[in-house]
Formats: C-alpha cells, structure tokens, sequence
C-alpha cells in the first residue's frame, strides 16, 4: 500500500532506491520482542511481509530467502547496539544496499551523526505514528510500477 501523500521526515540518505515487487520484506531486529511483534503485526495489516529477529547480530542467522527489502533496526540493544549492526551489514554482500531504518525510543539529534557513519538510510522514534514509517518504507522500498 503506498502513502505516497505522507511528509518524509526522518530521511538521512540522498542515495537511489530500487524500486521492489510487493509484497514489502520488512526485517525487524529489535532486543524487545513485544515492541517487534506489534510492529510486525500493524506492518503485516498493512500489506508488508515482516521477520522478526531478537535483535544484534541474528539478521545475520536468518536463511538468504529471508533477506528483505528493507531493515528497520533497534539502537539500543544489549551485546551490540544498532551501529554496529548497521555497520556489519554495509560490509556483508547480502545486507550492503538494503535501506536500513533507525527505529529508537531516542530523539533522532542523539543517533543522527553515529547513524549517519553507520550508513543507516533514515529515522523513525518508537511512539511515532506508524504513518511516519510508512512514509519512510514507501520511500526506501517504493513498490515497482506495474507493467515494468
């Protein structure tokens, strides 16, 4: 479902998107499985495809026919926080050209300059309305005209 008339704010990249079929493969890699599975279930409402993973590294465990179209990543996680995982995806082949959203209980001013070195795409604050992150999907992964 695009939202095509919604503001993009919390967009930190100028780079090109691909353009994907739906429906969107969403990964959502968060330490805090109720805020995930919530996440996943408005997602799934809307159209979305969403994975959840209990946050760090276990992106990296999940089969390659999982791999999504876009990742929206917790910050604040024990063991490794969400700059380094950030980081480790643009240095894997599977993970380097996947828009990745920040998706924190902290002001986007607090994550901005390390999310920006972590090649993290864009930003949404955890309470927002969904609307905000729709806007940032439809932006990252915008659905491929059909007939193309």
């Amino acid at each position: 479902m695009q939202h095509d008339s919604l503001p993009v704010s919390g967009l930190w990249s100028s780079r090109a998107f691909q353009s994907v079929t739906p429906p969107i493969a969403v990964l959502i890699v968060d330490d805090d499985r109720a805020v995930a599975e919530a996440l996943s279930a408005a997602l799934a409402f809307e159209g979305f495809r969403p994975a959840v993973v209990d946050g760090g590294y276990s992106a990296f465990l999940t089969p390659p026919a999982l791999t999504p179209h876009i990742v929206i990543l917790d910050i604040e996680m024990p063991l490794c926080d969400g700059f380094a995982v950030a980081a480790a995806m643009r240095e894997s082949g599977r993970f380097s050209a996947t828009p990745i959203i920040a998706y924190s209980s902290l002001a986007e001013a607090e994550v901005m300059e390390r999310g920006k070195e972590a090649q993290i795409d864009a930003f949404c604050r955890k309470g927002n309305s969904l609307r905000c992150l729709l806007a940032l999907i439809d932006h990252l992964a915008p659905v491929q005209a059909a007939g193309i």
